[in-house]
Formats: structure tokens, sequence, C-alpha cells
């Protein structure tokens, strides 16, 4: 036996009893949210389906996303807001709306964190994408929480970046130390046909045995698909997830909409990080022109999926969130994705395209969008692959099992959701 499998027999003794519906668990969820709004989406998803699987639970989610009360949330869920984080224009953090030192931020989102694990004092702990939090803030906490025997599980992405990057980043002795000993179990929400992360991550090879790839998580809409109505034209939807390098995107759309007739209305969703004076620049140039009679701007809306089902075509970035339920919706797409910072976008925006799963246009390339959004107008909302949505589900069972649960766990199976997406 190595220390590592010591160290998580020794801690599965200490975790609660977990043997009748009667046991009460509480979670926490952290993310540290620096840029968009993927990271808290998704762990909004997350937190609902652990409270539909397990009853008498609570979650807490902490966040830092300057949007963390925009979204409903379940029953017997929280959010514990720490101060905002953003990043500057080559990608290095900074604090988004405090005028203190970047260490200083940090300093005290800390100790925010470490506080709210002490007074919830949760059963389980999900980290997402950083192993260790931004600049190590949650490794205090991952500490005294390996410690109680609680149980700790990372969950990330699919696509984190490019392969060296993630080596680099992972690699470091914290990152290290976390992966291969504090954690109980490993997720990654993807599909392996889409993206291997197993195979392109080294970090991730090193501690296969307790790595699993879950399916995406993504939450579905109520929402039938939009059939043609006779008469009426067809609805291109924009949305740019946070909205905070979306500017130059709804340039590019609005400019393609000029290069000749428009057969179809447009609605723009451009985020609610995206700043309102240039939301209300961009509103009053389409009133005071020819595309006022097609073109709708809002800056934020609740039900993005609903949206995308209702269309007959989208055109977005290639984030995480975006690009699932675009693929769940089956609407055909057009994606544009964020090309600095990081590679991630790029990888899923070019494997979907080698899939045949969506169209990749660069941003700036502006006759290239204009006939992708007419191609993808006319394509049918056909499948050919089939895809794996059944990460909720995985990590439920997961983390049941974890616990000693045996199947016999509050709440039944999620229903399967594997679905197909649009060629």
């Amino acid at each position: 036996m190595n220390d590592a499998q010591s160290i998580r027999i020794g801690r599965a003794d200490a975790r609660p009893d977990c043997t009748d519906n009667s046991t009460t668990l509480r979670f926490l969820l952290y993310s540290h949210d620096s840029y968009g709004l993927g990271h808290l989406r998704r762990n909004l998803t997350i937190a609902k389906a652990l409270l539909d699987r397990f009853h008498n639970a609570s979650v807490i989610i902490l966040t830092g996303s300057p949007c963390s009360t925009q979204f409903p949330l379940p029953a017997n869920c929280d959010v514990v807001k720490i101060p905002a984080v953003g990043k500057d224009e080559v990608g290095r953090y900074v604090p988004r709306s405090l005028d203190l030192p970047l260490e200083d931020l940090i300093e005290l989102r800390r100790q925010l964190i470490l506080a709210a694990y002490r007074s919830f004092d949760p059963d389980v702990i999900l980290v997402d994408h950083q192993p260790v939090g931004l600049l190590g803030e949650m490794l205090e906490v991952l500490e005294q929480a390996r410690d109680a025997g609680k149980l700790l599980a990372f969950g990330c992405r699919d696509i984190v970046d490019a392969p060296a990057v993630v080596e680099k980043s992972w690699s470091v002795p914290a990152c290290k130390l976390a992966l291969e000993h504090f954690y109980d179990h490993v997720f990654i929400y993807g599909d392996q046909r889409v993206f291997d992360p197993v195979r392109e991550y080294e970090p991730l090879r090193r501690i296969e045995e307790k790595v699993s790839v879950s399916g995406y998580v993504v939450n579905g809409s109520g929402h039938e698909p939009r059939k043609p109505q006779p008469g009426k034209k067809p609805r291109v939807l924009v949305t740019l997830g946070g909205g905070d390098d979306g500017t130059e995107r709804i340039r590019n759309y609005l400019d393609a909409l000029r290069l000749g007739p428009v057969g179809w209305t447009s609605h723009i969703v451009a985020g609610p990080l995206m700043p309102l004076q240039q939301v209300h620049a961009y509103k009053q140039e389409v009133k005071h022109s020819e595309l006022r009679e097609y073109v709708k701007i809002s800056r934020f809306h609740g039900d993005i999926p609903g949206l995308m089902r209702q269309s007959n075509a989208i055109v977005s970035m290639a984030g995480y969130n975006s690009c699932m339920e675009i693929l769940q919706s089956g609407t055909p797409a057009v994606l544009m994705p964020r090309e600095q910072m990081r590679q991630e976008q790029s990888i899923r925006a070019s494997r979907l395209a080698e899939l045949g799963l969506a169209q990749h246009v660069p941003v700036g390339e502006t006759k290239a969008l204009r006939g992708a959004i007419e191609d993808a107008l006319g394509s049918p909302r056909t499948t050919s692959a089939s895809l794996n949505f059944d990460g909720l589900a995985a990590v439920c069972d997961v983390i049941g099992r974890q616990l000693g649960f045996e199947g016999s766990f509050s709440g039944g199976t999620a229903e399967r959701n594997v679905v197909t997406a649009c060629q």
C-alpha cells in the first residue's frame, strides 16, 4: 500500500455514516472565476444535481464571480462571494474592483475561504479548475480538510489549455501534492471522442487510477427546438458568454450583416460582463441604422439554452458551457473562439469543426463569417455523432460510492442524458 492509498483509507474511516437516507450532507464547491461565467455556471449546475440526488443536503458555492447573484439558486444552496479578480490585456491576474495590491486581495480571499470552510464544516469539497485555487488560495483548506477526513474532489472542463501549459502549471509542487495526495477523485467533464485529457495531459496520466472522464456537465432546457414557421424569418442567436471580450465579435457580426441582404432576424446577447457603455453604443448604432428592423441587443438573458433551442442558427464563442449547450440543442452553430491568454477555446472549436459538429471562423474574417452563417441557416438539425452528456449523473454516482451509499442513497439515478450533436 502506498502513502496516498493509506491517506485515503484513513480519511474514509472518518467520514459520516451514509447508510441511511436521514444523513445530512454538506457540500462546498469552489470556483475562482476570474474571467467569464463558465466556472460559476458549471458549479451551479453541479450544485442542483447534488441536491436532487442527495436529499437533506446543503451546498455553499465559493466564487469570485461578479455575476454570482444574477442566476437563480436551487433550494438549500447559497453563494459566498469573495472579492473578484480579473485579467489584464496580457492575461495577468489583477483585482477587478478593489484598489488593492494583488497579493493583499489574494490574502483577503484566502481568509474568507478559510472562514467559510471552518464555519460550514462540509463533508465534501469539490474544487473547480485550479487544483489549489487561484494562486494557492485553497491550499490551507485542502490540508485541513484532508486531516479532518473530508471527501476531496477536483473537477475541470475537458480542455484546460495547451498540453505544455497544463504540464507546467500542474507540475509545480503545490499542485502536484494536491492532485497526487489530497484529492480522492478527479473528474474531467468531457467526452474522450472529442478530446482525451488523460492522453493529452501528463499530470493526469500520473494519477490515472483516480481520474474519470465523466461526460459533459450541462443543464438542459425544456424548450423544444424551433420548427419552421411559414412567413417568418429564421432567427440567429449571437451569444458571447460573459462578454468580457465580446466587443470585437459583435463588430464582426454587424459588419457581416452589412455585406448583403439579410433574410433573418438576430438576437445578440452581449453578456453581463461587457461594459454598459459599450452595450449602449451598439444599441444606438443599431437603432440609427438599417439594422434596426431585424437586430435586437440584450446585455443578459437568464435562459441561453432556451434561446438556443428556439433559434435556427447560433454564432458563439467556444467556451465550455456555450459549446455544450449548443451541441445539446442541436442548432447549427458558428464558433468564434477566444484566441488570447489560453488556447482552450481554439482547441475546442477546431476539434468540433473536425468532427463536423460546428463551423470555426476566426475573429476578424467577416466574409467567412457571413458565409458560415448562411451555411448554418441552410443546415438541417440532422444528427450523426453521439456524445456523452451524462456528467452530472456520473459525478453524483462517484461521490455516492465514495461516501459509502453503495447505490442506496437518497434520490434516484439521474436519467441518462446521451444526446446527439448537430452535424
